[in-house]
């Protein structure tokens, strides 16, 4: 049933995006027969005119429907990754109802989110390269709907096998729809909103933790381990229909041919600038995969307060994306990156401090530090995004896909590289490894910067 449904919502798909492409073929007619009927004087192509006017604007800017402002249309990409993110993470939250739903251990369960994180961040790349020419809001609604069909049928599938080729399609379509959600608010922000605008789209990220989260895992518990999935369902579908009627339609990233992005890899400055996100999300996620046995056994605190600890990490979060783009549009990249790279190795290093001083636990202050290094870490995000796109202006679309995948790539490490630390040396040893890997990414953030001031002045 679940592969007849799979094969019914490609087929759908595709039909979907010619219909869509012939669409906006339809809008470009329009355009240039407007620009020629201009230079007309007759009443009846002034009227043309102005109809056209009214249907059709310049640079490709259609009326929109719902005429959002642009604080809107920025928290509108903002749900887009919210709903992605809550597909993302939920998961996790409802690991061991989902293994007994589907009839496989915990620990076969676990390597759904692995699968997901290693396919959106070797392919989605490919995908976002394929779709390069296509317009950034058509290849949104039409991901943001992909996303929401695929989010449905996994309600019917009840075989891991199954279960796992939708994993797939939720991770390619899911980071379609994120890449292209960033990419389309830096061009709407511009250079001097750029920072908070990225921002503001990855607090859906943050949001989807504090929010669908825990309301994920009552949901399951009440109503069955798939019960989440229609809702994300329909919430993805009204957001694309409000995609398709309040953005903008933009034209599409500067195109640069498939050949010439792979060789974009090879290149030592974009592979070291990526490698500077997945060691910063390789040392976040080593400890933070395993926060809750760390909490416990480490620092003694009681069980009953785990999620209460995780509400607080949580909200600091999204105060730490909020301050990170205001640090990057006040500062520039590299100022706030180091600052934070700093902060992030301090606070992970108190950690080990608090479970010194206090060998009893101290719940209050395992709080303040976990919250101080939660806003320190996700403030990187936005400089982090920013830093990777001027790596190459003309290429910002496909580098902003590439560090989100390179973040994908840093959590299976991060997660993997966790387990087996705590394993071969203890839980207490996680955020000195952490910090270790954090330092890692400052020193060589500065050994690019320092090459980059270098070819500057041997350029002047």
């Amino acid at each position: 049933m679940a592969e007849c449904a799979s094969a019914c919502f490609l087929q759908s798909a595709c039909w979907c995006y010619a219909l869509r492409l012939r669409h906006d073929n339809a809008d470009r007619r329009c355009l240039r027969s407007s620009s020629r009927h201009r230079t007309e004087s007759t009443p009846i192509c002034n009227v043309l005119t102005g109809i056209r006017a009214g249907l059709c604007l310049d640079n490709l800017q259609t009326v929109n429907v719902m005429r959002l402002s642009y604080r809107y249309q920025i928290l509108l990409l903002a749900l887009t990754t919210f709903v992605a993110g809550a597909n993302e993470y939920i998961l996790a939250g409802e690991l061991d109802l989902v293994a007994r739903g589907l009839g496989i251990s915990i620990g076969l369960a676990g390597q759904l989110i692995t699968i997901y994180a290693l396919v959106y961040g070797l392919c989605v790349p490919v995908v976002v390269a394929l779709t390069g020419r296509i317009g950034r809001r058509t290849v949104l609604v039409a991901a943001t709907v992909g996303y929401a069909l695929v989010s449905g049928l996994c309600f019917f599938a009840y075989d891991f096998r199954v279960f796992v080729a939708l994993r797939v399609l939720q991770a390619l379509l899911g980071g379609l729809a994120v890449v292209s959600s960033l990419s389309t608010a830096a061009v709407m922000a511009g250079p001097e909103r750029r920072g908070r605008a990225i921002a503001t789209v990855i607090m859906g990220f943050t949001t989807s933790l504090i929010v669908a989260v825990p309301i994920g895992r009552e949901i399951v518990l009440h109503f069955g381990w798939n019960a989440v999935f229609p809702l994300t369902a329909v919430l993805g579908l009204i957001t694309a229909f409000i995609q398709r009627y309040a953005l903008p339609v933009l034209t599409p990233a500067a195109s640069i041919p498939l050949q010439e992005q792979v060789a974009m890899l090879t290149r030592p400055a974009t592979i070291a600038g990526l490698l500077v996100t997945v060691l910063w999300m390789a040392g976040y996620t080593l400890t933070y995969s395993y926060l809750t046995p760390y909490l416990l056994n480490v620092q003694h605190v009681s069980g009953n307060w785990i999620s209460v600890i995780f509400l607080a990490f949580g909200f600091a979060s999204l105060i730490g994306s909020r301050l990170g783009g205001s640090f990057n549009d006040k500062l520039g990249h590299h100022a706030t990156l180091v600052m934070l790279k700093i902060l992030q190795a301090i606070f992970l290093v108190a950690m080990p401090a608090v479970a010194l001083a206090w060998p009893h636990g101290s719940l209050p202050t395992i709080t303040i530090v976990l919250m101080l290094w939660s806003i320190t870490a996700w403030a990187c995000t936005p400089s982090q995004q920013v830093r990777v796109a001027g790596i190459n202006a003309k290429a910002s679309g496909v580098l902003v896909g590439l560090n989100q995948s390179s973040i994908q790539i840093g959590i299976a490490a991060g997660s993997a590289l966790g387990g087996v630390a705590a394993s071969a040396f203890g839980l207490s040893w996680l955020p000195w490894l952490s910090a270790l890997l954090e330092i890692g990414a400052l020193m060589l953030l500065l050994a690019l910067h320092r090459v980059k001031l270098s070819v500057r002045a041997a350029r002047a």
